[in-house]
């Protein structure tokens, strides 16, 4: 009886259940003080077990005069249960398998964060993002002749003294009709529109990629992920060589 008593907890049986229903197979319809008294756990505990069992179609009862008699279904019952409980664990495995990618994002903690904002604050928020991150280098491609159609060239002045300030580099990919003015830390590389056409701008820096579109209605997108910007940093410098060549 130990090694069925061990086998029964292995199929997600407490010890109480495992033991009333090895004692009810042996001493056959009982009633539930019989069971308590033999099985040594509480009547409260036993009419507990006996419901459990009663759902998982392992025990009935029997009316026998004005007593109700519990007692374990044949022991062919407890082969039915494992046969179901096998497939509701292969579907679980089938689920879990399905699933097993959000886990790990969750585990390491690379479930993207995204921020979305309306309008022209949501450049000024993303602005402030990145100088409370303060990285030491940002790559960015944007079109200035879009961004300077919906904000004032002035508007940048204050947020681009204090890039300066902090020394933060930046590689860039910009058009514009016009050459773009010389900075410090600032390595550009301009492109015409026949050599492509774009009206957003994106910024990658950290673990972080901002996105704002310039055309149609202004929206920006802020993305903490450093999957994914790990990504888009290698295609901005293949963009880069690119643009060299």
């Amino acid at each position: 009886m130990a090694q069925w008593n061990t086998l029964l907890k292995s199929l997600g049986f407490t010890d109480s259940e495992a033991k009333i229903y090895l004692l009810s197979l042996e001493i056959g319809p009982s009633s539930v003080q019989d069971l308590a008294k033999k099985a040594k756990v509480s009547r409260v505990t036993t009419y507990a077990v006996i419901e459990m069992l009663s759902t998982r179609g392992l025990m009935s009862n029997v009316q026998k005069g004005k007593k109700t008699l519990y007692a374990a279904e044949s022991p062919e019952r407890l082969v039915s249960f494992v046969q179901t409980r096998v497939k509701q664990m292969e579907t679980t495995l089938k689920d879990v398998e399905g699933l097993i990618g959000d886990l790990k994002l969750l585990q390491r903690g690379e479930k993207p964060v995204v921020k979305m904002f309306e309008g022209k604050e949501g450049l000024k928020a993303i602005q402030d993002d990145i100088l409370a991150t303060s990285p030491d280098v940002m790559y960015e491609m944007s079109n200035i002749d879009a961004l300077y159609s919906l904000f004032p060239k002035e508007v940048f002045s204050p947020y681009r003294k204090e890039l300066d300030k902090r020394n933060i580099k930046i590689e860039g990919i910009v058009q514009h009709a016009l050459p773009v003015e010389a900075r410090k830390n600032f390595t550009v590389f301009q492109v015409s529109k026949t050599d492509a056409s774009f009206f957003g701008n994106i910024t990658i820096y950290r673990n972080k990629i901002a996105l704002t579109s310039l055309q149609g209605k202004n929206i920006s997108v802020l993305i903490e992920s450093e999957v994914l910007a790990q990504t888009m940093k290698e295609l901005f410098q293949l963009a880069e060589k690119g643009t060299k060549k």
